[in-house]
């Protein structure tokens, strides 16, 4: 069944009048006609199966007819504080970090990083919501994975809230991920650090460390930077029996 997230301002009651660009493709793409059935989700980690009531050149008018939470949402809230890097890499980490289950994106810059002019042009960001968004679609997701303005490296660590986090530094060579998670325990929210091309200077990490972060090995090999990304990602919520 196909998928839509919508924004919650197009409910009335249980009357959902599509936006423009979805009405098109239900219409013009997907071809779907009255009496469909699709499922919508409205970010709140419901998902409602509607049926289609009017599909014309107009609009496109659904009715809700059922309600159910998503069965697809870990229970941990994962946030990525990922260093930029080239856009095709880091897109892709927006995109597959989205299908594996991560809740939050926060870009980084750091000393290493190849963009140091960070761009905040809404574009930008419109761009890289369009592709969490679309992989939350595909993947199932109850959620659009939180995206956040870029910040440098300090500002995210003054602003890091009171939670576990780790951070993944190819020098560190004895504390595994494993056994940075204590055994037993759940933490309802987690984060993770992941450095650009280079990986972060020594004197990030010791930042890092000095804010509570623990600075863990992804193991023997060294991998590159949008690999470690989705590696530790993955790993954390599987061993948080979240995957």
């Amino acid at each position: 069944m196909h998928r839509f997230f919508v924004d919650p301002k197009c409910f009335l009651g249980n009357r959902i009048t599509f936006p423009t660009e979805i009405a098109h493709q239900i219409r013009n793409v997907l071809r779907l006609r009255v009496g469909s059935a699709i499922l919508v989700l409205d970010n709140s980690g419901a998902e409602f199966e509607v049926l289609l009531r009017q599909v014309d050149r107009q609009q496109v008018v659904g009715e809700a007819v059922a309600k159910r939470p998503s069965p697809n949402e870990p229970a941990v809230q994962l946030t990525l504080y990922q260093a930029l890097m080239k856009r095709d890499k880091f897109e892709w980490v927006l995109q597959k970090g989205t299908e594996i289950g991560v809740s939050a994106f926060v870009p980084l810059v750091t000393q290493r990083s190849l963009v140091q002019d960070v761009d905040l042009k809404a574009n930008k960001q419109a761009r890289w919501h369009k592709i969490i968004t679309e992989a939350a679609e595909q993947s199932r997701r109850g959620r659009i994975p939180e995206l956040h303005p870029p910040q440098t490296l300090v500002q995210a660590l003054e602003s890091h809230p009171a939670q576990p986090g780790l951070i993944a530094w190819e020098e560190e060579d004895s504390l595994r991920l494993r056994g940075a998670l204590v055994e037993g325990e759940r933490p309802s929210h987690i984060s993770l650090f992941i450095g650009p091309e280079g990986g972060f200077a020594t004197e990030e990490v010791e930042a890092a460390q000095a804010a509570g972060i623990q600075a863990i090995t992804l193991g023997k090999r060294i991998l590159r930077a949008e690999t470690a990304a989705l590696v530790a990602a993955a790993l954390v919520l599987y061993e948080l029996d979240q995957m």
